[in-house]
């Protein structure tokens, strides 16, 4: 009987397929969308929309408030050892009228700043999602057409910035094959972006408006 079982089942192994390890391949995610020469526009429109945060009539008239401030100022400053007469008190007053006009401009332009800012970070993830769903798209289907049963983004992170892929020994790279498809559906590469954009959910705070001064304290 035993022998029997043992016949039976070394007549299976014989008859039965041997399982197929799984096949992995790796593509370079950051670097494809790094190279697009789409990113590089969407980071020109980016820079020229944030000039023209500080082109606006406000940025423009909080920038000559403040100009007047430090001229009254520096006035002052120069009178600081000088008896107080009526000339004196009138540049006081000149300086504080002036800078309570800057401080309610400075509020002004700053929610007109945050607004704009938001709708600049608003654009960038909508055009980066985009571009990064079509990235995604045609490397499951290249994965899927050479037959591979995984494809891994090896240039992915985890939340805590550790790399999400630790090791792979001759993995199969298809970069090369995802960035030729996408040329050929029109998106086009071209060099390595200096300053990449980070990845949607990973946008930056908006950083302080340059050009625009703190009010000054007399």
């Amino acid at each position: 009987m035993l022998r029997a079982t043992t016949l039976i089942l070394l007549s299976l192994a014989f008859v039965m397929p041997a399982v197929a390890a799984p096949r992995f391949a790796v593509v370079r995610i950051t670097e494809i969308y790094q190279n697009l020469t789409s990113t590089h526009t969407m980071l020109l429109e980016l820079q020229k929309d944030r000039a023209e945060i500080l082109k606006d009539e406000r940025a423009v008239h909080l920038r000559n408030v403040l100009e007047e401030l430090k001229q009254l100022q520096a006035q002052l400053q120069a009178k600081r050892d000088a008896p107080v007469d009526d000339t004196l008190r009138k540049l006081a007053q000149q300086y504080e009228i002036k800078r309570q006009e800057g401080q309610t401009l400075q509020e002004e332009f700053q929610v007109f700043d945050a607004e704009k800012r938001k709708e600049i970070n608003r654009k960038m993830v909508t055009t980066m999602r985009s571009s990064l769903t079509k990235i995604d798209e045609t490397a499951r289907t290249i994965a899927r057409e050479q037959g591979y049963d995984v494809a891994l983004d090896s240039s992915a992170n985890s939340n805590t910035g550790v790399p999400i892929l630790l090791y792979a020994k001759n993995a199969p790279d298809i970069t090369k094959d995802v960035v030729a498809r996408l040329q050929d559906a029109g998106e086009p590469s071209g060099a390595p972006a200096a300053n990449p954009a980070p990845l949607p959910d990973a946008a930056p705070a908006a950083p302080a408006t340059p050009g625009v001064e703190a009010i000054p304290q007399p």
